[in-house]
């Protein structure tokens, strides 16, 4: 009788033995199926991220020799720097970034629900229309939206050829009955911490809505100024005639540059620190410095996955060996019986390993519909988990120092929001892998005893 039919006829005739056994091959599929989902997920998840943050670099003030005092004071970067860096072979899109301050016209900003700042209204009066204007040449490229901190919901992103446009939140959209192509309309404010050029615009300045984003921090803000809600991003020229600047004069707060190949990065970085720039006063920074709490909490995940999977393999053998070392010695009048006929030892123990397999073949297949199940659950509560560790990790790095509420600083402290779990004919095949490895060494181990007995040993151990 061959092993493959010996091995049947054990298996449905202990139906109580192989349904144990089915139990406990279907938890561990069930186990290793979703961790390699899970695993697969999160490294989908650090390649899109990569190929955003690892194929640029920021321009910026150097902190160590200048501290910058404002969009036109010494400090920020020249235009004609990052025009000569945009030119340079290999960089294929740019976001430079400049501030302005002005006043709203006839609108209402989105009150922050629990202030954790009382002000005195009384300092505070006049400010009640003060905001802050981010201007952009290309807002997608942003790292607020680059991090998902905010979210474009309608219309279109801000762009270099833009005069006079505008992204508004939803929140505040809603709150002033605006919607796409409105205009809300803004004026300098005699509250500006930079006095504005004698060219600036003396009149009222109308934006015209081309976007909406989503997003709140709204549980995280100290004050109003903070919210996300109250956020406005418009183009350059909006910021250049709100405060009369002149193109010979402009000062970007930063400038972010794309790459075409990130395995080109460090090419194109040479290239600009051979520019004619004073690099005393400004400084390259890699943009995976931007994102310090995002990466780090890819690494708690996959730290926190990697131990998981071992985890599983490790336990998984351990119990499978021990409810496998139990049902061998059960069965050593079968096993003497086999010897006695002439079976090989080999023979009897590839027996085991092929009554294995084939509960391995339903246990292991209806292991991916209870992953499918559990693995996005798992994933999310592993990631939560990932974020606080990246989080405590990126505080204490900086001497346990909390940082702002505001959307810039909010990219600061992002972490991994989700990864998108699914499971796939590779994951299966894993489990597979996985799974046999385990099998071969539950039954290798557990079969110890039989391997040291001669026949004899086992035909006395019979009576």
């Amino acid at each position: 009788m061959s092993v493959i039919t010996r091995a049947w006829y054990y298996v449905t005739r202990k139906k109580s033995k192989s349904l144990l056994m089915f139990l406990i091959l279907f938890g561990i599929a069930t186990a290793t199926i979703s961790g390699m989902a899970i695993k697969k997920a999160t490294v989908d998840a650090r390649e899109q991220i990569n190929q955003s943050i690892n194929a640029s670099f920021q321009v910026e003030n150097n902190l160590q020799n200048n501290m910058g005092i404002g969009n036109r004071g010494f400090g920020n970067v020249p235009a004609s720097a990052v025009d000569q860096i945009k030119n340079i072979d290999g960089i294929t899109e740019y976001n430079a970034r400049i501030t302005g301050e002005a006043d709203l016209v006839d609108l209402k900003k989105v009150k922050l629900i629990n202030p954790r700042i009382q002000h005195n209204d009384s300092l505070m009066k006049g400010y009640e229309n003060f905001t802050d204007l981010s201007g952009m040449t290309d807002s997608s490229l942003d790292n607020k939206f680059i991090s998902g901190v905010i979210e474009l919901a309608k219309g279109r992103h801000i762009n270099k050829e833009d005069t006079q446009k505008v992204l508004v939140h939803e929140e505040f959209a809603k709150l002033n009955h605006l919607k796409l192509n409105d205009k809300i309309y803004v004026q300098a404010s005699p509250f500006a911490s930079m006095p504005a050029s004698e060219n600036a615009s003396k009149d009222e300045i109308g934006l015209e809505i081309v976007g909406m984003f989503s997003g709140s921090n709204m549980d995280r803000a100290t004050m109003e100024s903070e919210l996300v809600e109250n956020a406005f991003i418009t183009d350059i020229e909006t910021i250049k005639m709100l405060n009369g600047y002149e193109d010979e004069e402009l000062l970007y707060q930063d400038a972010k540059f794309y790459v075409n190949d990130p395995k080109e990065l460090w090419r194109i970085l040479e290239k600009v620190n051979e520019l004619p720039i004073d690099w005393t006063n400004y400084q390259v920074v890699e943009s995976a410095s931007d994102y310090p709490a995002l990466t780090g909490s890819l690494d708690s995940m996959d730290g926190l996955i990697n131990k998981m999977l071992i985890g599983i393999v490790v336990i998984s053998a351990i119990i499978l060996s021990l409810v496998l070392a139990f049902w061998i010695n059960g069965r050593i009048h079968e096993t003497g019986v086999l010897l006695s006929l002439g079976v090989s030892k080999i023979n009897i123990i590839a027996q085991y390993v092929a009554e294995l397999l084939a509960i391995a073949v339903v246990s292991f297949g209806l292991s991916y519909f209870s992953g499918q199940a559990i693995a996005q659950n798992i994933g999310d509560s592993m990631v939560q988990q990932a974020g606080e560790v990246g989080t405590a990790n990126f505080q204490q790095g900086h001497g346990g120092m909390q940082f702002g509420a505001d959307a810039d600083s909010s990219t600061v402290t992002k972490t991994l929001d989700s990864i998108d779990v699914s499971i796939t004919l590779a994951e299966m095949g894993y489990v597979w892998l996985i799974g046999g490895l385990i099998i071969l060494l539950s039954v290798s181990i557990s079969s110890i005893f039989i391997i040291r007995l001669k026949p004899k040993e086992i035909l006395s151990k019979m009576s």
